[in-house]
């Protein structure tokens, strides 16, 4: 297959935990909810920071260029604007939210009291910002509360149960994915058979897409920038610590939802439609990118085509 010999791997790299919990951190923060009508979904798209994680996609492309040029692929920032228009052209966050939004409603009942959970959703995003703020301020007081939370007999297993429980983990797999469809995007155009890209029918390249992404997804050795274990066990990092700063009761109520039925299918339901609406905004970015490269390799050919 075309795009399959195209997107080959050559090692991944590993992100300090710090600076990887700190951009999440930055990135789950004041996340808009447009799209949820009940009020306890709401909350729970606000406690999973779904409208930001979606939003934040575009702003992806810059770092994954930067971590590719530093391993070596020295085109990259020539295809960077290649790969920015065709990440605005397909991740919509806004449309992408209402899709998640109904999926999520139609899942599970009343798993939680509104106003509770509103209030924990509150408590939840503070502490973002509070964690936010201990990092740039390298605030150690701070960072030894919360480990001191965390390493209390009866908090600290809460806590990390709690983490486990919560989609956050998922869904930084997702954008951890993503960021590998872009790395791989930008390999393609250092590869020896990049330029029959130039010369190959679009629709032979639309429809390798799907099984690109499933080929991808299955992979779990030579993944970059970012591993996907690695994506999930940082938001489990980043989780705790934005979940030691809240209150007994918040966390009681948050614990609550995630372990009850109702709670447990409208997360699964988030996660899963998460996935999907991924998926088909990761198919048409790679298919934008592809078509845009080939134009750009008609123009810019290879040394390899020159010969």
């Amino acid at each position: 297959m075309l795009l399959s010999g195209l997107l080959k791997s050559r090692g991944y790299m590993r992100w300090p935990l710090a600076a990887a919990a700190l951009a999440c951190v930055m990135a789950a923060s004041a996340a808009g909810m447009v799209g949820a009508s009940d009020s306890t979904d709401q909350s729970l798209l606000q406690i999973e920071a779904v409208s930001s994680r979606l939003s934040g996609t575009p702003a992806a492309v810059e770092n994954v260029v930067k971590a590719a040029t530093e391993r070596g692929i020295s085109e990259a920032p020539q295809a960077q604007s290649l790969l920015e228009t065709a990440v605005q052209s397909s991740f919509n966050g806004d449309s992408m939210l209402v899709e998640i939004s109904k999926a999520t409603g139609k899942a599970g009942g009343d798993a939680a009291d509104p106003k509770a959970f509103a209030r924990a959703a509150a408590a939840l995003e503070e502490g973002q910002a509070k964690v936010a703020r201990m990092y740039q301020a390298q605030d150690q007081a701070a960072g030894r509360d919360i480990e001191t939370r965390l390493a209390d007999p009866a908090d600290g297993p809460r806590i990390r149960e709690l983490a486990d429980l919560m989609a956050g983990p998922d869904l930084a797999v997702e954008t951890a994915f993503t960021a590998q469809l872009m790395y791989l995007s930008l390999e393609a155009l250092s590869n020896s058979d990049a330029g029959t890209l130039a010369s190959a029918p679009q629709d032979q390249l639309k429809s390798e897409m799907k099984s690109v992404i499933s080929s991808l997804r299955s992979k779990s050795e030579n993944e970059k920038p970012v591993p996907k274990d690695i994506a999930r066990t940082n938001e489990k990092t980043r989780l705790s610590f934005v979940l030691a700063t809240l209150s007994p009761e918040d966390l009681s109520v948050l614990t609550d939802f995630y372990r009850s039925s109702g709670g447990k299918a409208k997360r699964d339901a988030l996660v899963e439609s998460y996935k999907q609406a991924s998926d088909q905004a990761n198919s048409e970015m790679l298919g934008h990118y592809f078509q845009a490269l080939a134009d750009y390799l008609k123009t810019h050919p290879r040394p390899q085509q020159q010969q």
